[in-house]
């Protein structure tokens, strides 16, 4: 026989797995918009936030693509490196011709070119603009030149070491790297990185301190508001929620304002630069965030963001738990 209704008792009620990671899903959801809706309202600290955090952005992410684009034009420039082997006026073409046979045979060398002393001259008078000039002197000042391409350009002491064995030859009037400014260029690059590494830390770490503040003050707006909740039964994680839903839209609209910004600066830049570049005969010029660096650059600030407020949040619950 079935016992009575009453003696049974109160059936616990039993959630699925679906049904908690649906209600957990929608409760992400509601609380993210709700979190956009409580930014809207408050317009001006909002966007004073993003600004700051858009120019703590803006810094790295600009000195880190002139530093990549600097970095592949002394790639490029690499290729030109060489030595330049000046012989003496006396040696014949029959032996400049051996020279560059017997500067081929040497460890370490890719390619030589013989620049005759008419080639030269021919060159200089196009380049110089002194055609009419040059042409009144009675013989031609400039030596033949062996430029050599080594096989590694980014080995200096090995170009060195080369240097100074042609420079024992006794037709080799002068020996000369032509690579010293590309090192010079790299020592800079090398520089530049480490200060990018550094004011990159330094403004990313006020970056979160003020998203950090501006979740401080929204929670101080709302203390009573958590204390309710905490009393009745809110976890931790209920509670911190919609504080890091507004620093991760805080830091996504930096990141997204910074890629605009940093856009908006190569464009007007970039004019000038490339006016400058074909000067030198380069087509040198600015480059523009990629897909992979704008995800990186969202990424980042958002992450910035998720950090500063769960930091924010954390101190300031051990503070509001009755």
């Amino acid at each position: 026989m079935n016992a009575p209704v009453a003696a049974r008792g109160a059936a616990r009620q039993r959630r699925t797995f679906s049904a908690t990671l649906h209600h957990w899903l929608m409760h992400h959801r509601r609380e993210a918009g709700q979190s956009f809706v409580r930014l809207a309202r408050a317009p001006f600290s909002t966007l004073m936030t993003v600004m700051v955090m858009t120019i703590a952005l803006s810094m790295p992410l600009a000195l880190g693509l002139l530093l990549k684009d600097a970095r592949e034009a002394a790639s490029d420039w690499d290729g030109d490196a060489r030595l330049s082997i000046y012989l003496n006026e006396k040696v014949t073409p029959e032996v400049q011709q051996t020279l560059v046979a017997k500067a081929e045979q040497l460890r370490g060398v890719d390619e030589v070119r013989l620049i005759t002393p008419e080639i030269a001259l021919e060159e200089f008078k196009q380049q110089s603009g002194y055609g009419p000039a040059l042409e009144q002197l009675d013989s031609n000042p400039l030596p033949a030149v062996l430029e050599i391409f080594p096989k590694d350009t980014t080995d200096s002491v090995a170009m060195s070491n080369l240097r100074d064995q042609l420079a024992q030859w006794p037709e080799v009037e002068l020996a000369e790297v032509d690579i010293a400014w590309v090192q010079r260029l790299r020592t800079l690059l090398d520089l530049g990185e480490r200060l990018l590494w550094a004011i990159g830390g330094a403004l990313l770490l006020g970056a979160l301190l003020v998203v950090g503040n501006t979740i401080r003050l929204s929670i101080e707006s709302r203390r009573d508001e958590i204390r309710v909740i905490s009393l009745l039964g809110g976890t931790h994680g209920f509670v911190r929620r919609p504080f890091i839903y507004m620093g991760v839209w805080c830091g996504f609209s930096a990141g997204i304002f910074t890629l605009i910004s940093v856009s908006v600066v190569v464009a007007w830049l970039n004019t000038p630069v490339m006016a400058m570049a074909r000067l030198y005969g380069s087509q040198f010029s600015l480059s523009y965030p990629d897909v992979a660096a704008g995800a990186g650059v969202i990424l980042v600030a958002s992450l910035l963001g998720f950090l500063g407020a769960w930091v924010a949040v954390g101190r300031h619950l051990r503070e509001l738990e009755p």
